[in-house]
């Protein structure tokens, strides 16, 4: 049962993790807070859907789902976040209404019906007493690979570079020939690809509401949190820590609790180390 345990928690915690790096990745460079992201997770998932439905590739719904979201978080940067970055709380303020937008929105368009649609991967392996789902490997994979894009881009590249100078320091990368500016949007684009993805994930898991993204936008959060905002290795490691410890406590003692073990754990970990375990970043000041 352990092992069982650990395997849905590292599968539950990817996810997770993938929404946290969002969140952090524009925390780390404009102070934002950005709740919209759950709400932006929703509409990969029914991007995904609809693409899905009418071609019949998941292979298109999740390109199609990433690139549709890259397009939205280049829309909602330049349309409002841009106009926040001098008042980041202006900002969160701001993400809090673009929920309710984006979730009428939804609702205009899909309804409030869950909709599902079948995983591209169907059964499992059996190992002894441990049973792994064929498309949760799948999913665990596409996390592995895409955080591991975003470690490589954000280490070894020149944009990588400009992106942690940024987060240092944005007035001395200015001077230093960086257009912040155009750092920051990217870091929205590519923070909202990532909900993409994890919204492609969220659809192969089951069926999907316009209200799916609030539930793992405070999972993501609060993985942010623990990791450190503005800490993307922070953020990983706490995302598959958290799901694992979600898991064994929902296995072992009572599964009604879900959010509280989260929660409790979020609350013991910052009254221990206010900054998250790995430590945040001061963020970009403009």
């Amino acid at each position: 049962m352990f092992a069982q345990q650990v395997y849905n928690g590292v599968a539950l915690g990817a996810v997770y993790a993938l929404i946290a790096v969002g969140i952090t990745l524009v925390y780390g460079l404009s102070r934002i807070i950005h709740f919209a992201v759950g709400e932006l997770v929703m509409f990969g998932s029914f991007i995904a859907w609809e693409v899905q439905n009418a071609t019949g590739s998941w292979t298109l719904g999740i390109i199609a789902a990433t690139l549709a979201l890259a397009v939205a978080g280049f829309l909602t940067e330049r349309g409002v976040f841009r106009f926040t970055l001098s008042a980041p709380m202006t900002g969160f303020i701001v993400s809090l209404g673009l929920i309710l937008v984006f979730q009428g929105l939804a609702i205009e368009i899909w309804s409030a019906n869950p909709h599902y649609a079948q995983p591209p991967l169907r059964g499992a392996w059996d190992f002894g007493s441990v049973v792994v789902i064929k498309q949760t490997v799948l999913n665990i994979g596409i996390v592995v690979a895409m955080l591991a894009i975003s470690y490589y881009i954000l280490m070894r590249t020149r944009f990588g570079k400009a992106l942690r100078a940024v987060s240092d320091d944005s007035q001395a990368a200015a001077l230093m020939g960086i257009p912040v500016r155009l750092v920051i949007m990217a870091a929205f684009i590519a923070g909202s690809a990532l909900a993409g993805v994890a919204g492609w994930i969220i659809l192969t898991n089951g069926s999907i509401t316009p209200f799916v993204g609030a539930n793992y936008l405070l999972r993501g959060f609060a993985v942010a949190l623990i990791g450190g905002l503005g800490n993307i290795q922070g953020a990983a490691l706490a995302g598959l820590g958290l799901g694992v410890l979600e898991s064994l406590a929902a296995g072992y003692i009572a599964p009604g609790w879900n959010d509280a073990y989260v929660f409790a754990g979020m609350i013991a970990i910052l009254l221990w180390r206010p900054t998250g375990l790995a430590g945040g970043g001061e963020g970009a000041h403009l």
